[in-house]
């Protein structure tokens, strides 16, 4: 899909009559990476990520300085290869070790993500070639269905549970990824047709999550006695704050916290969880229940089904069967 028909001429970061950039020219380089940084926004990147990742790179420009590469039309392998070299020799500043598996391959993605920004706005392209680095899987942590329960028998009886109770339902439910969940507006909550239309999601991949007939009723009843009590006249975001305003990825994590203090289990108190756990907890539930991996992965929106089969090895986990 090419994002130039949505990227405005400050995100091309360039000229879009100009084939090439100059890198030497000063201040250009700043331009393009702000130009990135606005890119990232547009395609459904949270916050954090959007300011960071630019940054990340700032040390990239450096090099192609130091390789006298002087266009970003074409950078070639070697350069590329050589910087991933000066990379794998870094130490962390927190640790003192050498960088992480984990962590260069957050390099790479970056490399390759920067990548296809220039290309998709006509200012160049990056040889990369990169193999990521092989890392232990990370275990995700996941939430019985009794603490799912617990969760939403937590919720308030007045008119803020109804929040909490659709919160829940969109990141649990639906199992969306936090900023999905905020940028959502009313009418991207189709009830008639018991879908939720994710417009703005990472790498821009569209996608429609069907709900049950619960998470309807959870919508509604917060669209009919909680929204409407409180929202601005001319707000579209579903999910709000007390203030009428669409509600912060900050907040959201502030509600589903005190929600959890809230179930006086101490178990689950205990536990090193966040929004993105819920999305954790319905994959393995959908996949406990007999759901395709397939059909999971669609509806979780990942790119790769190799993203979804580490699902495959919790649940194994979960129901103790080895998987050596």
């Amino acid at each position: 899909m090419k994002y130039n028909s949505i990227t405005s001429e400050r995100a091309r970061g360039v000229n879009t009559k100009t084939s090439y950039l100059p890198v030497r020219q000063a201040g250009l380089y700043k331009r393009v990476l702000e130009g990135y940084q606005e890119w990232l926004g547009i395609i459904g990147y949270v916050e954090s990520t959007v300011k960071g990742l630019p940054k990340q790179l700032e040390p990239f420009f450096f090099h192609l300085k130091e390789k006298k590469v002087t266009t970003l039309e074409l950078v070639p392998k070697e350069v590329i290869r050589s910087y991933y070299q000066t990379l794998k020799q870094r130490r962390s500043q927190v640790t003192g070790e050498l960088l992480k598996g984990s962590t260069l391959n957050g390099h790479i993605r970056n490399l390759n993500l920067f990548s296809n920004y220039l290309e998709e706005t006509g200012q160049g392209s990056l040889q990369i070639d990169l193999k990521l680095e092989r890392v232990e899987i990370a275990e995700k942590e996941v939430l019985s269905l009794y603490e799912i329960d617990q969760l939403y028998n937590a919720c308030d009886e007045g008119i803020t549970g109804l929040r909490e109770r659709a919160i829940l339902s969109l990141y649990y439910g639906c199992g969306l990824r936090s900023q999905e969940g905020i940028n959502l507006n009313v009418n991207d909550i189709l009830l008639d047709k018991q879908l939720v239309h994710i417009r703005k999601a990472k790498n821009n991949r569209a996608r429609y999550v069907p709900f049950m007939d619960q998470q309807k009723q959870d919508f509604e009843l917060y669209l009919q006695h909680c929204r409407s009590s409180i929202a601005e006249a001319e707000q579209t975001s579903f999910l709000i704050n007390n203030q009428g305003k669409r509600i912060s990825s900050t907040a959201v994590s502030k509600v589903f916290k005190a929600l959890i203090i809230k179930t006086d289990n101490p178990e689950l108190q205990d536990k090193k969880i966040g929004l993105h756990t819920l999305r954790h907890s319905i994959a393995t539930h959908l996949l406990q229940s007999g759901m395709g991996i397939e059909n999971i992965s669609q509806f979780l929106g990942h790119q790769r089904i190799r993203s979804t089969q580490t699902y495959l090895h919790l649940t194994y986990e979960l129901q103790g069967v080895s998987t050596d």
